[in-house]
């Protein structure tokens, strides 16, 4: 029972943290992967099971031409616009602590032990770190796979 309790209660923070602000402030944190300027949500790539917004075409066609170039900054994308789900430490693919969560430029990540946890928080470059391939597939889960599952 408490490990359900314990989980709801992650799930929610996890929602919380990454639900748009409404107060006056901007609405979506989420840059375009190529230039780092606002988003136009008509300017979109399929990218894994998601979609990875731009600011204009051009850097549509940039990221189509190369995205593996761009892949960490389209991972880290896909978490914050909740298209992608923290499933377990991108680290080592073990269970999260829910005492282990740390902010990565807006965007909830949860680690397994107090090693991950300082390892991440003494990084520059915590998006590098954190949403490579390597660590998103460890990490992190496509609500779109998650949806199938529950149907299956």
């Amino acid at each position: 029972m408490k490990k359900a309790l314990l989980f709801i209660l992650l799930l929610a923070c996890v929602l919380v943290a990454q639900a748009p602000e409404t107060n006056g402030h901007k609405e979506n944190k989420v840059k375009c992967v190529i230039s780092g300027e606002d988003i136009d949500k008509a300017e979109y790539a399929s990218y894994k099971d998601g979609k990875v917004y731009f600011c204009c075409g051009g850097c549509k066609m940039d990221f189509e031409d190369s995205s593996a170039k761009f892949s960490t900054a389209a991972n880290f994308q896909l978490a914050a616009t909740g298209q992608y789900t923290q499933t377990s430490c991108p680290f080592t693919g073990r269970k999260m602590k829910a005492s282990k969560a740390l902010d990565v430029n807006g965007t909830t990540v949860t680690l397994c032990s107090n090693r991950c946890y300082k390892k991440a928080k003494k990084s520059k470059e915590k998006v590098s770190l954190l949403f490579s391939d390597k660590s998103f597939d460890k990490g992190f889960e496509s609500n779109q796979k998650k949806t199938a599952k529950k149907k299956s």
